[in-house]
């Protein structure tokens, strides 16, 4: 009752957005304003300030956590004139903590501390950075490619990322290999064993890759004799994987449960602020979202154990707390991983305070939790080595078989498992083969970056921070230098490819993966108190301003109007596709003396619209959203309101006639108020 907890929501200061507002004459001043949108906030922040005796700043720890707790120091000074006629002044305290529940709160506010200004000293150095870059990049593309584009330092690393990955798929040629697969019998029992060496020699990957040597094996195995080479059996123990940071949660919460980075952040950043529960009030359910720290509480640890032991048995639960150590180069460990805050409460116990999202989020946090402080599962495995010989040459076939013993902290946090049984083998026991099966196949070129690898590339290269992840691929959305296609990989549009291929040319070290890295290393040592940042800035600045003069006069304007089989019906000059700002379209060649252009014709998939293609010979086409998101509709719209996100595979529901849609290796109903589903094989 004697606090009042007020939001600042965000910064009260920023640069504007009008001008570059840093002064590289001087050191890189930043000229800060207060923003517009932020002028009331601060107008009533500085009313309550006057009727209270401190004001204690609870923002995030991290640097922009850090740097809003100084601007609103800033911002809610006194003025000269307040100053003059006796202005009240509170004083200031700075308080942190981890989690929003009632003794983490109490400590922090026994537990005050001054602002740490190298923290904020890092993070203006990045805003400076990235003011530059964007600032003075970005007019010279719209000069070079077109109007409307922008450069980040880091989301160019990322698109590259991106880019480079199509290119290699683009360039690759797939080559044929083969494998030799035998069904050997014991007795009436047959199990499957892999060819994996001729004559001693190794199989390396892919496979075979000369037809002639697949015919020669088959020919000499159809009259080969078989015998068990050597058994070896041994326990294997799996050990479950720590908790989550926020790169392994935002890659978890996609494979799991499909969330975006964006929505897993968002629905994290609720289940940390708090939800009303029956009883209790408004209660954290998480610890802190963005760290790279795999530090957990001691108290925590002791509580998982309890929790292991009530709930699923003690056979499950550890003597001993497990520690895990990041490997991520400058975690913050003062932080801790993200974790409930109160192992003991289960999801179940949630369920009716929480949305869907929530719920499933935080059983997502909780199980992986709890398994880091389980049992390790253990498996038996076998490995039997079989030999085929037919006449001087030897055939070397390899089988695995894997039962799991003891599920440990599998039966919290299940993954799939499944047993592969091989019969009794003994050294040297004789077998015969039941069928000997070759088979073709064609090496895959590299997989398309999904939102969970690319976070994953990001950490694993030094890119970003955890609390950018989600920003740096919201970004390159929205500037429609990337797309997503139907499987939810990233596509790079014609544009981006443009933009980075640019940038590689003139401007290495804006798209450096390694610079880039160097550079997050260089915010860290400012952050902890080893440089100063004028000089880090300096350092990367001034050459690049230098070749951004040189560049204006030698680099020439991209074209990216690509030729289409139509005639401008205005002047009858060919039309082109083009880019613009938002998105593609069909433009006539002649502008600026004419400027006819048109929309792109949507793309069919060759399905009769469910709704009205029987009566009305209405087609399934694609369509842009306003928001870019590509959907499904009806080529007839207006006429018909058919529109789903998900692909249509043709058929209709069998329980209530609705459209059957794709999702995630099923097959649903497009009415959400039906429940039919079913695998999509």
């Amino acid at each position: 009752k004697d606090y009042r907890v007020a939001s600042s929501f965000g910064h009260v200061r920023d640069l504007p957005t009008s001008k570059l507002a840093v002064d590289v004459e001087h050191d890189f001043a930043p000229q800060y304003i207060t923003p517009q949108k932020a002028r009331p906030v601060v107008k009533e922040l500085k009313g309550l300030l006057k009727k209270s005796h401190a004001l204690i700043l609870a923002t995030d720890e991290d640097r922009e956590g850090e740097a809003i707790a100084w601007h609103l120091t800033q911002a809610l000074s006194p003025t000269k004139t307040e100053e003059k006629h006796g202005a009240h002044i509170p004083r200031t305290e700075r308080i942190v903590f981890h989690e929003i529940t009632k003794n983490a709160i109490a400590h922090a506010l026994a537990h005050p501390r001054d602002i740490n200004m190298r923290l904020v000293d890092a993070q203006q150095a990045r805003r400076v950075l990235d003011r530059l870059v964007g600032y003075k990049l970005s007019p010279f593309l719209w000069k070079k490619i077109m109007r409307g584009l922008s450069a980040g330092r880091v989301q160019s690393v990322a698109l590259r990322l991106i880019v480079e990955r199509e290119k290699a798929i683009r360039a690759f040629i797939a080559e044929t290999y083969w494998t030799i697969e035998a069904l050997l019998k014991k007795t009436a029992t047959v199990f499957p064993a892999t060819l994996v060496a001729i004559n001693n020699t190794a199989i390396h990957k892919p496979g075979i890759t000369q037809k002639s040597v697949v015919e020669a094996a088959l020919n000499a195995l159809a009259h080969a004799v078989w015998q068990v080479a050597d058994v070896e059996q041994q326990a294997l123990e799996r050990q479950p994987a720590p908790p989550f940071t926020t790169s392994t949660l935002q890659q978890a919460a996609w494979q799991r449960l499909g969330f975006t980075a964006k929505k897993t952040m968002m629905t994290a950043q609720q289940l940390y602020e708090g939800v009303e529960i029956q009883g209790e009030g408004s209660t954290g359910l998480i610890t802190y979202m963005r760290t790279d720290s795999l530090h957990v509480a001691q108290e925590a640890l002791l509580t998982a154990q309890e929790t292991i032991a009530k709930r699923f048995g003690s056979q499950y639960a550890l003597l001993h707390p497990r520690h895990f150590k990041t490997k991520i180069k400058g975690a913050q460990e003062a932080h801790e991983a993200i974790r409930p805050t109160d192992p003991g409460r289960a999801p179940d116990g949630v369920r009716a305070s929480c949305t869907s999202d929530q719920f499933r989020l935080y059983t997502l946090i909780w199980q992986r939790f709890l398994a880091s402080q389980a049992q390790s599962a253990v498996f038996e495995t076998v490995t039997a080595t079989i030999t085929a010989r037919a006449d001087t040459d030897i055939y070397t076939f390899r089988s695995r078989g894997s039962v799991l013993r003891f599920d440990g902290f599998l039966k919290i946090y299940a993954q799939k498992t499944e047993d592969t049984v091989l019969p009794p083998l003994a050294k040297h026991e004789a077998l015969s083969a039941a069928s000997i099966t070759p088979e073709e196949h064609q090496t895959q070129p590299p997989s398309r970056y999904t939102e969970a690898s690319l976070v994953k590339a990001l950490e694993t290269h030094g890119i970003g921070r955890p609390s950018t992840y989600a920003a740096i691929i919201s970004t390159i959305q929205n500037r429609q230098y990337v797309e997503k296609n139907e499987q939810k990989c990233f596509v790079p549009t014609d544009v981006g490819i443009t933009v980075i291929d640019l940038l590689l040319a003139h401007f290495p070290a804006v798209v450096d993966i390694a610079f880039t890295a160097r550079m997050e290393a260089d915010l860290d040592e400012i952050a902890e108190g080893k440089k100063e940042w004028q000089p880090v800035v300096r350092a990367f600045y001034e050459p690049f301003a230098k070749t951004l003069e040189e560049k204006y006069e030698t680099v020439a304007k991209k074209d990216l109007s690509e030729p289409t089989d139509e005639i401008c019906e205005r002047c009858g000059k060919p039309m082109v596709q083009k880019q613009g700002r938002f998105g593609k379209f069909i433009a006539c060649s002649g502008f600026p003396d004419c400027r006819n252009t048109k929309r792109l014709p949507p793309v069919t998939i060759n399905l009769p619209c469910p709704t009205c293609g029987a009566k009305d010979g209405g087609e399934v086409v694609m369509r842009r959203a306003r928001t870019g998101r590509m959907f499904y509709g009806c080529s007839r719209y207006p006429a018909c309101n058919f529109a789903t996100w998900k692909k249509p595979n043709g058929e209709q529901c069998p329980d209530c006639g609705a459209a059957l849609v794709e999702e995630r290796g099923k097959v649903v109903c497009s009415n959400k108020a039906c429940a039919f589903k079913k695998d999509a094989s």
